[in-house]
């Protein structure tokens, strides 16, 4: 079973080259935590892996509430402990210790160890910080993710263990600021242009959070529960959605994989 959360479709590509070399099935973390849902059925004998996007040089707030919450349930319904256990994370720069830190989350609220762990460059995506690349730097970009993702998907075939990944230095200083429990995103940053939104509602059925409604006909972000995984800003078909005003004139970004869905 690998579960996996994915804003624009990086880290799905990566769980699903994995889930497809190893034979595993796949889970929504997103899917369901928008649906309040967090009981995971798995065999007493399963592995578990978890896909995750690096966020600020951390893991998204909805994964570690997820890691918190979950209920793994089996058919002998016996406490499941995974015969092997990784985490894979996708990233656009750099990273930092958020492998180490969601790992700590497991063994505190699960009381899972993880054997291995695992990083795979890919497109960055966060907008307000940087514009997207150019076509042919992304298409080089996933290629070279691609073939990350097979050797990492051979280590996870074969269960390695041992495996870990290492910290950008400056990375990891980012991270002993980031890293903790109970972290926030404000949704202050987030508005929507009203000469290109046609109210379609695409924001509301991509948020996991359940943070946007449409109010009088345009989107409104509220409550505390934003991961600030940037769908609403990224998958909006006209480019309405904004999170603060240097997104105005940036380029959408979604991994190809979402459009096979």
């Amino acid at each position: 079973m690998i579960l996996y959360f994915s804003g624009t479709g990086n880290t799905l590509e990566v769980a699903r080259g994995i889930a497809e070399a190893s034979g595993e099935s796949l889970f929504d973390m997103g899917a369901a935590y928008k649906e309040g849902r967090f009981e995971v059925q798995v065999g007493d004998d399963d592995s578990l892996g978890i896909a995750f996007p690096t966020y600020r040089w951390s893991t998204p707030p909805l994964v570690d509430e997820f890691v918190k919450k979950a209920r793994f349930v089996t058919a002998s319904g016996d406490a499941f402990r995974p015969s092997y256990c990784f985490t894979v994370e996708t990233y656009g720069y750099f990273r930092g210790r958020e492998s180490r830190y969601l790992a700590e989350l497991l063994q505190k609220y699960q009381g899972i160890a993880v054997d291995s762990a695992y990083a795979v460059r890919s497109v960055g995506n966060c907008l307000y910080l940087f514009d997207t690349p150019g076509k042919d730097a992304i298409e080089r970009v996933l290629v070279s993710a691609r073939e990350s993702t097979a050797k990492v998907s051979a280590r996870v075939c074969a269960r390695k263990s041992g495996d870990r990944v290492s910290p950008n230095p400056l990375g990891a200083l980012l991270s002993s600021g980031t890293c903790h429990e109970g972290k926030k995103r404000s949704v202050g940053a987030f508005y929507a242009l009203p000469d290109r939104c046609v109210g379609c509602g695409t924001c509301v059925s991509v948020c996991p959070t359940n943070t946007v409604k449409i109010v009088e006909g345009l989107p409104r972000w509220e409550g505390g529960r934003c991961t600030e995984c940037l769908r609403c800003v990224q998958l909006c078909p006209t480019g309405a959605a904004q999170h603060g005003k240097v997104t105005e004139k940036r380029t959408r970004y979604r991994n190809p994989i979402l459009e096979e869905r």
